[in-house]
C-alpha cells in the first residue's frame, strides 16, 4: 500500500482528472512530466527549451511531448483563441445565398480513428514483424529518412498508419518525406498527416503528389501573405494551410486574400482565419474576384441604400503591395495583445 505524506498537501496544484484516468498509460513519460510541470506553473510563458531546462529532457524530445498534447487538445498554442462571431456585411449577402453551395471539396471519408500512442511489448512488435518481413524494411528505411532510431512509440504509430488506416508502404514513406522536406517530424504531426491523408483518401503516389504540391503552394501563399501582413507566425497550421488551398482554388489572388485580412482586423481587431475565410466566401459567392469588383459592390449597395454604406477602408492594396516590392512593407498592425486563430 501507498499514499502520499500528507505534509506534501501543504503545496498543491490543480492536475484534471482526464490525465490520470485517458493518459496515464498513453503518454509518454516525457509527456507527463512537461504537462506536471506547465501545470505547477500556469500563468506564464515558457519555450519548449526552457521546459526541456526544468524536467531534465532534451528539447527535442521535449517539443515532441508538447505536440502530442497540442495534438490531443490538452495544451492550446499561443496562436489558438476564440473565434468571433459575427455576421456578414449586408452588401455581401444575396438573396440566393442558401440555396447556393459552397465551392466544391473533395469529398471526404468519415472521420479517422484517433491513433494512439499505446506503447506495445517487444513480444508484440517481433511478432508483427515475423507476420510481414516488409515491416522491418519499413522500420529500416524510416530510421534512415528520419536520421534517428525510432523507439516503440513511432514502431506503434507506423504499424497503425499501415494497419488500422490502411496507408500502403509506398504512402507511408512519402508521408514521412513530406514531414521530413518541411522539417516537422514529430510523432504528433506525423499522425496528424496520416489522419488527414486517410479521410482526405490519399493512397497512390499521385494523390500524395498532388497533396505535397498543394501545400507546398501554400507556403508560398502564406510567405507572401506574410509580407503584406506583418504576421511573424513562420509557418501557416494545418488548418491554415487548407484555408490558402481552398481559397487559391476558389480562384483568390494574395492580394484579395490581403483584402479579406484587413476587413476582418478592421472589423473584430483581431486576426481571424474563420472572419477571413467568411469573407472570401461572401466575395466568391458574389463573383468578386478583383479589388475592382469589391468597390464595384460597395457603390451598387450605396446607390441602393441612399448614400448608406459599409465602413470605408483606409488602405490602398496597390500602394501596400508597390510599397512591398519595393522593400517597404505597409500593414494595419494588429492591437497589442490580439492573437490569431483558425
Amino acid at each position: 500500500m501507498y499514499r502520499l505524506n500528507t505534509e506534501y498537501y501543504a503545496s498543491v496544484f490543480v492536475v484534471p482528472s482526464v490525465i490520470v484516468e485517458k493518459y496515464i498509460k498513453m503518454a509518454s513519460f516525457c509527456a507527463l512530466k512537461s504537462l506536471l510541470w506547465i501545470l505547477k506553473n500556469q500563468g506564464s510563458n515558457y519555450s519548449a527549451r526552457e521546459i526541456a531546462r526544468a524536467i531534465g529532457s532534451s528539447e527535442a524530445d521535449t517539443k515532441e511531448a508538447l505536440d502530442y498534447w497540442v495534438n490531443e487538445g490538452v495544451l492550446l498554442s499561443d496562436s489558438a483563441v476564440a473565434e468571433v462571431p459575427v455576421k456578414s456585411d449586408s452588401y455581401l449577402d444575396s438573396p440566393q445565398k442558401a440555396d447556393k453551395a459552397k465551392p466544391a471539396a473533395a469529398e471526404a471519408r468519415p472521420s479517422a480513428p484517433e491513433i494512439k500512442l499505446i506503447r506495445p511489448t517487444m513480444e508484440q512488435i517481433v511478432e508483427r514483424m515475423s507476420e510481414d518481413k516488409s515491416i522491418e524494411g519499413l522500420f529500416n528505411q524510416a530510421q534512415m529518412m528520419l536520421g534517428r532510431t525510432i523507439g516503440f512509440d513511432m514502431q506503434s504509430a507506423i504499424l497503425m498508419m499501415l494497419d488500422t488506416y490502411g496507408l500502403p508502404l509506398e504512402i507511408i514513406l512519402d508521408l514521412l518525406q513530406y514531414c521530413i522536406d518541411i522539417g516537422k517530424t514529430s510523432n504528433a504531426f506525423i499522425l496528424s498527416v496520416a489522419k488527414s491523408w486517410y479521410e482526405k483518401d490519399i493512397t497512390t503516389p499521385e494523390k500524395a503528389q498532388q497533396y505535397v504540391c498543394e501545400h507546398n503552394e501554400a507556403d508560398r501563399i502564406f510567405d507572401e501573405f506574410k509580407q503584406f501582413t506583418g504576421i511573424n507566425t513562420p509557418k501557416a497550421t494545418p488548418k491554415q494551410s487548407e484555408l490558402f488551398i481552398a481559397w487559391s482554388k476558389m480562384g483568390f489572388s494574395v492580394e484579395m486574400m490581403v483584402l479579406a485580412y484587413n476587413e476582418g482586423v478592421e472589423r473584430t481587431g483581431k486576426i481571424s482565419y474563420s472572419y477571413i475565410n467568411k469573407i472570401l466566401l461572401n466575395w466568391h459567392e458574389q463573383g468578386y474576384k478583383t479589388p475592382e469588383d469589391i468597390k464595384n459592390g460597395k457603390e451598387a449597395f450605396k446607390n441602393k441604400t441612399g448614400g448608406e454604406k459599409p465602413s470605408e477602408r483606409s488602405y490602398d492594396i496597390q500602394k501596400a503591395i508597390k510599397e512591398a516590392e519595393n522593400g517597404k512593407i505597409v500593414y494595419k498592425k494588429k492591437k497589442r495583445g490580439a492573437d490569431s486563430e483558425v
